[in-house]
Parts: C-alpha cells; sequence; structure tokens
C-alpha cells in the first residue's frame, strides 16, 4: 500500500499529485474528482510534484524536508 502524504506546512491528509502536459478528458475528470491538479502543459525543473487542497501548499518530493 502507498504511504499517505501529508502537508509539510499544515499536515494535512488532502494532497494531490501535480501533472503536467496537455490535459486528456481522463485527467480533467480526475481534477474535477480532486485526484489531481493540473500544473499546465509544461514542466519546470522545481515545478511541485504534491498540492496541498487544504492550505495551498506547493512543494517537491526532493524537498519536502526544507
Amino acid at each position: 500500500m502507498e504511504e499517505l502524504k501529508r502537508c509539510p506546512r499544515c499536515s494535512a491528509e488532502e494532497v494531490v499529485p501535480v501533472v503536467y502536459g496537455p490535459p486528456s478528458s481522463e485527467m480533467v475528470g480526475e481534477c474535477r474528482r480532486g485526484e489531481v491538479a493540473l500544473g499546465g502543459c509544461t514542466g519546470w525543473p522545481d515545478a511541485p510534484d504534491y498540492l496541498c487542497q487544504n492550505c495551498g501548499h506547493e512543494w517537491r518530493e526532493d524537498k519536502a524536508g526544507s
């Protein structure tokens, strides 16, 4: 079972992955259901991996502890 993600700012469990690229209709549906966050058509080296739906904080997995 995958480890539950928590927001490093507020400790909420309402965390979703941020996905990049042109959104498919499936991705749009996932976004509407609150399963993912759409990050735009192109990612960049420091683009966030996760979004907290509670406080709006975005972060990269490799910088969660900083």
